[in-house]
Formats: C-alpha cells, structure tokens, sequence
C-alpha cells in the first residue's frame, strides 16, 4: 500500500455542512465534505450538470467563488477563488 503526501497548503477541516451550489439561475443542494482555507470536498448529487465555476454558500453567511479542480463520481474539489 502505497500513501500518498498531503498536498494541502492548510489543514483539512472535516465537515457535514449542508450547502448551496448557484450558477446561472439555478441552486443545486450539496454537502460539503472537508474545507480548508482555500478550498472544500463537495457531494452533489447532480454534479454532471456543475460548470466548472459557482458559487458555495452555506447558510447563514459563508459564500466563494469556485472553481472545480477535480471531479470524481459525485464528489466535487473546488479550490477558493481570491478575486
């Protein structure tokens, strides 16, 4: 077995938060797995129909810019945007 190196430039935060994807008109439900500072895991369940940039908002107050970085089965990674 072969582990690999953590390539996160800050520490993984696990998380369940419930969360909002918004592009366009629409806002998907998703869940966000782990955040960091720059970044976050998410699950979406229609995650074929995400471009590669959105919005993240977790209620109340939480919102970044995405943009997606890898995609894997339903899972999302996004990394924050500094705009």
């Amino acid at each position: 077995m072969v582990i690999l190196p953590d390539r996160r430039k800050s520490a993984r935060n696990p998380s369940l938060d419930d969360a909002l994807i918004r592009f366009d008109d629409l806002s998907l439900c998703c869940t966000v797995r782990d955040i960091t500072e720059d970044g976050a895991a998410v699950w979406a369940d229609q995650h074929s129909e995400l471009p590669d940039q959105f919005t993240l908002i977790i209620p109340p107050s939480k919102t970044w810019l995405c943009h997606v970085v890898w995609r894997k089965g339903g899972w999302v990674g996004v990394k924050f945007r500094t705009e």
